[in-house]
């Protein structure tokens, strides 16, 4: 079994960094290097695109607790928003034997 892993996050003062509306796109290549995602594949084998700042990824379970995969998660996240001078509140979530929707209203 693994643990899938959700982040999600907003960045502040975007217009500040040196890295502009483009920062983004390197965030998102930086999260892929990590194994994050911004799509999901169903049962259905059918790819979905995730809603905006929203990545996905799924961890062997080779640690002892979940806590673990999310320290690592954070220090690799604050390690991103330093390299493109970004600040911001993110989300983390882990857990094993997941289940998850998506959908639009």
């Amino acid at each position: 079994m693994s643990y899938f892993v959700t982040v999600t996050f907003d960045l502040n003062n975007l217009n500040m960094s040196p890295h502009g509306n483009n920062v983004y796109t390197k965030i998102t290549g930086a999260l892929e290097e990590i194994d994050f995602s911004k799509v999901v594949t169903g049962k259905q084998k059918k790819t979905l695109q995730l809603p905006s700042n929203t990545y996905v990824a799924e961890f062997d379970d080779d640690v002892e607790h979940q806590s673990e995969v999310i320290d690592f998660v954070k220090v690799e996240l604050k390690k991103i928003f330093a390299r493109y001078s970004v600040t911001g509140k993110y989300f983390i979530s882990a857990g094993k034997n997941w289940a998850w929707k998506i959908g639009a209203f």
